[in-house]
């Protein structure tokens, strides 16, 4: 099915356009580089290299999917209708101008790329706010905040490398990722508990149920704006052992999640997989950075990029395509094989460093991995491109409890 056969009904939500460009983007920007470059593919302008790669995946992969999700959630939030039509067209348009414009930062001037990087995390964070503010629904103002400071985060990226003072520029992706993780983590412990909870009651499991441990969570998320603060003010040791702790809090936050039990649901195990790499990725993170393990910096970034970001973006965004038709939301190949394929790539990314030898081959292979498993999980969600809206759009029938 073509998503565009019916080209109204693809601007109908807004998970539509954002996810569709998320996707895409995570296979054609790790084409480019490190992969198409290395073929002899023109490197992007921004220099160095990989400072392009990290940009685009947070801030490019990473800001379409958050805003997929966030206006899609918005409207069960709020009681107030989704962004949609002009408005979602302008934002997507933005958003695409803004990753050709980075890509040419060195031939533009400097004003463009930063301009249109803005106006996207602008314009999303102003709809969330208002929504949230004309509806009545304080509390989730929260969200309108955290992608205005992602915003801020770019720019600042952005302008240290542009500037070309990229021996600041890691400390500043250190403090969006610690940023990430809350967003994440937070976000994870709400929804991984419901979606489990639901299952497990139409199933008829009779274990122990799902227990949230809200106390826990809390601490986590605590520990986790602890971490952020101290790396803003430059305690970087004092952020490391807080993330450990941090990890360890996720950790016990996740055992009343019956994470066995669900091992049979692909949708599930994908979720709760997806979220172990955050205490995972927290852990070696923490770690390197006090010198317990010898290990590159850059190298563990990606198991809270790859592990976590881009398994709970495949783990939650996946599910609009998992509808059925008697409301049980089923798994397809696509979405397994895709998940499975990042998840691998995750693994592969870690271990290039600890087999010097071979780290170049191994690297090249996570690469094409990442952009085959992509590949495969885009052309399974294509048919939740067009056609009617299904809502709820992430979750299917809800069980009777007791």
């Amino acid at each position: 099915m073509i998503p565009f056969r019916n080209f109204g009904t693809f601007w109908a939500a807004p998970y539509r356009p954002l996810f569709f460009a998320a996707f895409l983007w995570a296979i054609l920007s790790i084409a480019w580089w490190p992969l198409g470059v290395r073929f002899g593919l023109p490197a992007p302008e921004l220099a160095p290299a990989v400072a392009w790669h990290v940009h685009e995946l947070i801030f490019g992969f990473g800001a379409a999917a958050i805003g997929g999700y966030l206006l899609t959630a918005l409207p069960a939030w709020t009681a107030r209708p989704s962004l949609c039509g002009a408005g979602l067209k302008a934002l997507v348009l933005i958003w695409f101008l803004a990753r050709i414009a980075t890509a040419k930062a060195m031939t533009l001037p400097f004003a463009v790329p930063l301009a249109l990087n803005a106006a996207y995390f602008l314009g999303l964070a102003w709809f969330i706010c208002h929504q949230a503010v004309t509806s009545g629904a304080y509390r989730k103002l929260g969200f309108g905040v955290a992608v205005l400071a992602l915003g801020v985060g770019e720019a600042l990226f952005l302008s240290e490398t542009a500037g070309g003072r990229t021996w600041y520029a890691p400390d500043i992706i250190q403090a969006v990722l610690a940023g990430l993780v809350l967003m994440l983590a937070g976000t994870g412990a709400r929804i991984i508990p419901a979606f489990t909870r639901n299952w497990l009651a139409q199933t008829g499991y009779a274990g122990p149920p799902v227990a949230e441990r809200a106390r826990l969570r809390n601490t986590a998320s605590g520990l986790l704006a602890l971490v952020l603060a101290l790396k803003l003010a430059n305690y970087a040791d004092e952020a490391h052992a807080a993330l450990i702790a941090a990890a360890m809090a996720l950790l016990c936050t996740m055992q009343g999640w019956r994470t066995k039990a669900v091992l049979s649901n692909p949708l599930l195990a994908a979720l709760h997989l997806a979220y172990l790499w955050l205490p995972v990725g927290a852990l070696i993170l923490g770690a390197t950075g006090l010198g317990f393990v010898r290990y590159p910096m850059a190298d563990a970034l990606h198991s809270i990029t790859i592990g976590a970001m881009s398994g709970l973006i495949l783990a939650i965004a996946g599910r609009a395509a998992c509808h059925s038709e008697n409301g049980i939301m089923r798994a397809g190949t696509g979405f397994m094989a895709g998940t499975l394929a990042v998840w691998i790539t995750t693994c592969l990314r870690l271990a290039g460093p600890l087999i010097p030898a071979y780290s170049d081959g191994i690297l090249t292979a996570a690469a094409l991995l990442w952009c085959a498993g992509w590949l495969v999980f885009t052309t399974a969600f294509l048919p939740a491109l067009s056609g009617p809206v299904r809502r709820p759009v992430l979750s299917g029938r809800k069980a009777k409890f007791q």
